[in-house]
């Protein structure tokens, strides 16, 4: 248990960046699956956008199951959860667009 509080106090202080961060990244991850550039070519923009996105919500569930959960997340861009919810949400469907986009291009030729 006390993993998950150290996890939560982490999330209650970086969440907002790891959740723009990932949500920039997998924008251009995104735009850039219409190319025929790989993962690889984008390097650390893939690197920050897939670990933002798997640790930020690692820390929002261990805020939830340790009910820690702030008003405000984040010490430089201070959001609501919802708003770190939905950044996160939209970063996950991005990269999944990406993947499917990737695949359909991929098999369409």
């Amino acid at each position: 248990m006390e993993i998950l509080n150290f996890l939560a106090m982490i999330g209650t202080i970086i969440n907002d960046l790891l959740s723009i961060l990932s949500a920039l990244g997998s924008l251009i991850l995104l735009l850039g699956s219409f190319g025929r550039a790989s993962w690889k070519r984008y390097g650390q923009i893939a690197d920050w956008s897939i670990l933002g996105l798997v640790f930020g919500w690692v820390f929002q569930i261990a805020m939830e199951i340790t009910h820690t959960m702030p008003e405000r997340i984040g010490i430089f861009f201070p959001m609501q959860p919802m708003m770190v919810y939905a950044l996160l949400g939209v970063s996950l469907l991005m990269v999944i667009g990406r993947i499917v986009i990737r695949n359909l291009l991929r098999n369409g030729k």
